[in-house]
C-alpha cells in the first residue's frame, strides 16, 4: 500500500517520468483552486490529494496494458480518474459528466493543460449516441451492475472495463454476475488494502 504523498509521487515519477509528476501537480493546484468555488473534492482529502485521488486514478493505467483506442469516463466529477489519465496517456479520452459547472470546469482544466485529445460532453452517458470505445471507466458513479448496464450501447466484447470500487468490490461483482456474463478479475488498490478494482472484458448480458 502506498501510503504518503512523497510514496504516491516517486510511484508515478517511476511508471510515468519526472514530467508527468510535474503535469499530475498542475492540475492538482486547479483542482485545489477550485474546490474553494465549488465542491469538487472534500477539503479533508486536499492534504492527500496525491494518494487519495492522482495515485488512486493513474494506478488504473497499469491495467490498460496492451489496449488501444478511445477511453471513456463516467462520470468524471473533478477530474478523476479521466484528466489524469488524460495526462499520462496520449491517446483520445472522452469524459462524460452531468454536472454543468463540473464539465465546464473539466473543458477548461482540458484546456489550460494543452489536453487537445480529451472530449467533453455534459450529459448522462445513457443518453450518448450509440458508439464503442475501447476502455470504460468510472469512479464512485453507481453500482457495478448499473454502470454496465448504462454503458451497454457504448461497448461490445472487446471493451475493457476498469472499474475502481471500495471494499464492497468483491460483493459488488458477485451481484453484476447475475445479470452478466464475461471475463472478471478483482486487483487490489495501491492507495487501501480493502478497496478493490474490478475488471471485465467480454462483457454480455
Amino acid at each position: 500500500m502506498i501510503a504518503t504523498e512523497d510514496d504516491a509521487r516517486a510511484w508515478i515519477a517511476a511508471q510515468h517520468g519526472d514530467a508527468a509528476v510535474d503535469r499530475l501537480g498542475r492540475f492538482a493546484a486547479i483542482v485545489v483552486e477550485e474546490t474553494a468555488r465549488q465542491n469538487l473534492i472534500s477539503p479533508s482529502t486536499i492534504p492527500h490529494i496525491w494518494v487519495r485521488h492522482l495515485l488512486d486514478s493513474a494506478q488504473l493505467l497499469t491495467h490498460a496494458d496492451g489496449v488501444s483506442g478511445e477511453w471513456l469516463d463516467v462520470g468524471t466529477g473533478a477530474g478523476f480518474p479521466g484528466i489524469v489519465i488524460a495526462l499520462l496517456r496520449r491517446e483520445p479520452i472522452t469524459l462524460v459528466e452531468p454536472r454543468a459547472k463540473r464539465a465546464m470546469f473539466l473543458s477548461d482544466s482540458a484546456t489550460a493543460l494543452g489536453l487537445d485529445h480529451v472530449t467533453v460532453i455534459q450529459s448522462r452517458v445513457e443518453t450518448m449516441a450509440a458508439s464503442r470505445f475501447a476502455i470504460i471507466s468510472a469512479r464512485a458513479v453507481a453500482s457495478l451492475d448499473d454502470i454496465v448496464d448504462m454503458t451497454r450501447h457504448v461497448h461490445d466484447a472487446r471493451t475493457r472495463y476498469i472499474l475502481p470500487r471500495g471494499r464492497s468490490g468483491r460483493t459488488d461483482l458477485e451481484t453484476l454476475r447475475r445479470e452478466w456474463q464475461g471475463l472478471f478479475h478483482v486487483e487490489q488498490s495501491l492507495t487501501d488494502p480493502e478497496s478493490t478494482i474490478i475488471l471485465g472484458q467480454g462483457v454480455t448480458r
